[in-house]
């Protein structure tokens, strides 16, 4: 292998934020034989991303799949974003960047899966309607058994958090995406700890790190009873911290009859504080059983909402980018123009801008679709074989 210690540093060039360094500008100096490989910025001390040529990138993976440890935590968290960065620059084939996932199944780390899980959410995004969120999910969770399986070990069967604070914050990663994507060990696990907490309101034995985690999944799983309990503990909650973990967690539910209750509820201040009430609409819009439901309702209620919250901290801006931001289809920017149009004697106010914004972010995520769902669903199924 070969290690190449701060070609660039931010002392010794300057470089504009984020510049991509490509090592084959240095190909005439750099040799390598065999399975030797570059690996530039090591321990990020630069602030630059980097692009290798097609031979290095996989004697890079190759080496992550063998002994991901010989490179450094941090670096294996680069490689993994920088892949996917340069995919959506359309520099290197976005198959690239998923091949850097590839080796999750063995790594244990917080920042290298902070990293793929932050670059896989805006494929989860863009497909939410599709039949590649499917394929998706059941290659997520196939990755991220063995992480949940770890934590289940060293927790000692989830008895306790693990000491390290990046462990602890992967340890919810583990629960989160395990849970999400059908692990049904780690959805009877959240529904044990929240229905002990139903069992003893007053004694909720969940460790605060994985509330928001559990609270999620439990009501996700759940019916209407842990709807409501969930509802009436939001709302005898006097730590605003815990309050505003659950009034996210009530937007997990797939029930879309209480989902539909949860958005009415934001038309009414006694319900839902106003301050609140776009913050829950976009938690709802971001379960792929609510966003529909969601967007409808903005569409219907917009003359009222507008009316009655548009002086206030009701913030429309963030309302229009979060309900919005999943919008990939022709339909879905002709709903959205249809809006515009239908509203323009109404108004936007804060919103205005975020409305542009949102068009125009739907037609660039249509042709990314366009151009990459092929593409994307033969490699997860390929990787599913």
């Amino acid at each position: 292998m070969c290690l190449v210690y701060n070609i660039f540093t931010p002392s010794t060039v300057h470089l504009p934020l984020k510049k991509i360094f490509s090592c084959a500008a240095f190909n005439n100096n750099m040799k390598t034989n065999g399975n030797e490989w570059v690996l530039v910025n090591l321990n990020m001390t630069g602030y630059y991303r980097v692009n290798y040529d097609t031979e290095n990138w996989e004697r890079l993976l190759n080496q992550l799949s063998e002994n991901h440890q010989v490179i450094p935590v941090i670096n294996r968290a680069q490689i993994v974003d920088d892949a996917f960065n340069l995919a959506r620059a359309k520099i290197i084939p976005v198959t690239s960047a998923l091949n850097t996932t590839k080796y999750l199944s063995e790594e244990r780390e917080y920042m290298p899966w902070q990293s793929a899980l932050n670059n896989l959410d805006y494929f989860y995004l863009m497909f939410t309607k599709t039949l590649v969120y499917g394929l998706l999910q059941n290659y997520t969770k196939k990755q991220v058994i063995p992480l949940f399986e770890h934590f289940k070990y060293v927790t000692e069967n989830w008895s306790d958090v693990p000491p390290g604070h990046t462990d602890q914050y992967n340890q919810v990663n583990a629960i989160r995406f395990a849970c999400s994507t059908g692990v049904e060990e780690c959805q009877n696990l959240t529904s044990i700890w929240y229905r002990q907490w139903m069992d003893q309101p007053y004694q909720n034995k969940i460790h605060p790190n994985l509330r928001s985690t559990v609270y999620c999944s439990a009501i996700a799983t759940g019916g209407t009873e842990e709807w409501d309990f969930g509802w009436a503990m939001f709302q005898n909650a006097t730590i605003a911290s815990e309050a505003n973990k659950l009034m996210s967690s009530l937007a997990c539910a797939k029930n879309q009859t209480l989902l539909q209750r949860y958005l009415g509820y934001t038309l009414d201040p006694s319900m839902i504080r106003k301050q609140d009430a776009s913050s829950v609409i976009v938690y709802i819009a971001s379960n792929t059983d609510g966003q529909s439901l969601a967007w409808d309702f903005v569409r219907k209620n917009w003359p009222y909402m507008f009316t009655e919250y548009g002086v206030g901290s009701f913030n429309f801006a963030s309302l229009i980018s979060g309900i919005t931001k999943t919008f990939s289809t022709e339909e879905e920017l002709q709903q959205l123009q249809e809006f515009k149009r239908e509203n323009s004697q109404v108004g936007f106010g804060s919103g205005t801008v975020a409305l542009e914004q949102a068009i125009e972010k739907t037609k660039a995520n249509i042709k990314w679709v366009s151009e990459n769902q092929k593409e994307i669903a033969d490699w997860l199924v390929a990787r599913m074989a």
